[in-house]
């Protein structure tokens, strides 16, 4: 999903229904400009707006939500990680060459959702397939020694933390591939198109109302933009920052 492209598509129908009312206005019969007219069209275009802004407001906290809760993922798998390292940590020298493979998986999945190099971008959907370093560590993690009840539950607790982690790399893999239906923007963008061709058929024809037309528009159009974004988690322009993988790729190892 192009989210500049539905933004700017969003723009022009708006815009452009603006312009077209004030275009058509000098058609109209002058009964039909009345004060009489204005108000009986004035009530039904209230009752699109009201329904219009329900639905973007619907579609701005969808999307703050999809957002919101892949941000807490990784938060929750970052902190997994840490959590891990120190528990093998605390189980001894026996799992001292398990941090390196620790780090490697997160290294990898923190370069696959945030790729430094642009040109070399990979779907977040991508960032999720190779299960190798994470068999590999489990395995690892379960072939430890343990000579006590200490390190018994040491074990068990490495092992689940493991498997809570690779519960929330699903989570979020399943959270960000999810797309938002196109139907859900183009309708109110039609009704919002309708709109604003009713306020430039009524509306005096001068720069002021032009300007403040087109601004309208333009946040409409800014509106529809970010739904897009916060929809898309780990692609676009606004992404979840990777601030909690790098502070657990610091902190791992140590």
């Amino acid at each position: 999903m192009n989210s500049y492209l539905i933004a700017s598509v969003a723009f022009l129908c708006i815009f452009g229904g603006a312009l077209s009312g004030l275009f058509f206005q000098r058609f109209l019969p002058e009964h039909h400009l009345s004060k009489e007219s204005q108000d009986s069209v004035k009530l039904g275009a209230g009752l699109i707006a009201t329904m219009a802004a329900l639905i973007l407001g619907l579609l701005v906290s969808s999307s703050k939500g999809t957002y919101d809760r892949v941000n807490g993922l990784i938060n929750e798998a970052a902190a997994n990680a840490i959590n891990l390292d120190t528990t093998l940590k605390n189980y001894g020298p026996g799992a001292a060459l398990l941090h390196q493979q620790l780090r490697d998986r997160v290294i990898m999945v923190r370069s696959d959702i945030w790729p430094n190099d642009s040109n070399n971008r990979k779907k977040s959907s991508e960032a999720f397939k190779n299960e190798t370093p994470v068999t590999t560590l489990s395995v690892s993690i379960a072939s430890l020694q343990a000579d006590n009840p200490a390190s018994v539950q040491l074990r068990n607790l490495a092992l689940q933390t493991l498997a809570d982690l690779n519960r929330e790399r699903w989570q979020i893999a399943v959270e960000s591939s999810s797309k938002l239906p196109i139907k859900l923007v183009v309708i109110p963008v039609f009704w919002i198109t309708f709109l604003t061709f009713v306020y430039g058929l009524f509306a005096p024809r001068n720069g002021t109302v032009t300007t403040v037309l087109f601004f309208c528009s333009l946040s409409i159009a800014g509106a529809i933009y970010l739904i897009c974004e916060m929809s898309m988690p780990l692609d676009g322009t606004i992404k979840v920052p990777s601030q909690p993988f790098d502070t657990a790729i610091e902190l791992i190892g140590r």
